[in-house]
């Protein structure tokens, strides 16, 4: 990617976090596959802040690093009780967050209550809108592990899933 393309792609995730963070709502265009099949490139997700404390596992948690968005799925306790004080941490917020994309093999980095914007309350795709669930089914699950342990199996599922995917864009508005 440009350098051109770099800089507007971090200016445009930090508007998004500001927006969030004054308005309280704001609706982002996925670009990644980190999420397969619960979030496709080309889903609009729409986030609204949510105090790091309140988050519980399962959901889809927003975050603002390092010039980019990261959408991934919490799958780790949003507080660390057993932290003790050190001359580190001392004067940081100890409340972490540990995410995960669904269709990535490791965990990300523990996400500090700074970086979250908020969560994911619903998915536009096609013409409709949905909730996002907090817990994959089996065939889900299948999915999220063929395109985990393959990318090539990544990019067809994205090719397959946007061919039989109706996009607003593709559909027709009238029939004559």
């Amino acid at each position: 990617m440009s350098s051109v393309l770099q800089t507007a792609n971090a200016l445009g995730c930090e508007l998004a976090g500001e927006v969030v963070r004054t308005f309280g709502r704001v609706r982002v265009r996925v670009t990644g596959m980190s999420m397969i099949p619960a979030v496709w490139p080309g889903d609009v997700l729409v986030v609204e802040r949510r105090a790091a404390e309140k988050i519980e596992r399962g959901e889809i948690a927003v975050a603002e690093r390092s010039g980019r968005l990261e959408a991934h799925r919490v799958i780790g306790p949003t507080a660390d009780a057993g932290l003790k004080p050190t001359a580190t941490n001392a004067g940081t917020n100890a409340a972490t967050i540990t995410l995960r994309g669904d269709s990535l093999l490791a965990a990300d980095e523990p996400l500090r209550a700074e970086e979250l914007l908020g969560t994911v309350v619903s998915i536009e795709r096609g013409a409709g809108a949905r909730r996002p669930r907090r817990k994959l089914g089996i065939g889900a699950r299948m999915l999220a592990a063929m395109a985990r342990r393959s990318s090539m199996a990544a990019r067809l599922l994205v090719r397959l899933h946007a061919i039989f995917t109706a996009r607003p864009e593709r559909v027709a508005l009238c029939k004559s």
